[in-house]
């Protein structure tokens, strides 16, 4: 059985941007052997994610500063820090940040490959805009479903 020991140089970390969400990939897929994905996301005030749900990925959210609006399921929740949030794959979901400052959220997906996603998605976003079309395009192929 092969072990995986990874260590990552502060500053180190792969960073990704888009619709002011700012990403830094903690734990890569790649580094972890494809077990899971750990990133950390800095939230404008007022930002929000798209709804859309991870046909393959399990997801904790840990909020470690600010304010946010969680929708999963069909619910709503309020969460500030210190709350967390378990997501099952398939489960439709968004977030947005309705405090007062950056928020702060440290994400942990399993299965890995969620940062391969959100790097598709910025590109897309950075080059074509927010067209519905192309997003959902780059979100089919990881298997993510936008609403």
């Amino acid at each position: 059985m092969k072990t995986y020991v990874n260590f990552n140089q502060a500053g180190a970390a792969e960073k990704i941007e888009m619709m002011e969400i700012r990403t830094t990939v903690i734990l890569s897929t790649e580094r972890s052997g494809g077990k899971l994905t750990i990133i950390e996301d800095e939230v404008s005030v007022g930002a929000a994610s798209p709804m859309y749900t991870c046909n393959c990925e399990d997801k904790v959210i840990l909020v470690n500063e600010g304010k946010f609006i969680i929708r999963a399921n069909g619910e709503q929740y309020m969460a500030e820090k210190g709350c967390s949030i378990f997501i099952r794959k398939g489960i439709m979901h968004n977030l947005k940040n309705v405090g007062t400052v950056t928020g702060k959220l440290l994400i942990t997906l399993t299965l890995g490959k969620h940062e391969q996603f959100l790097k598709g998605f910025s590109q897309s976003v950075k080059v074509f805009g927010q067209k519905n079309e192309l997003m959902e395009k780059v979100a089919r192929r990881y298997d993510v479903v936008m609403a």
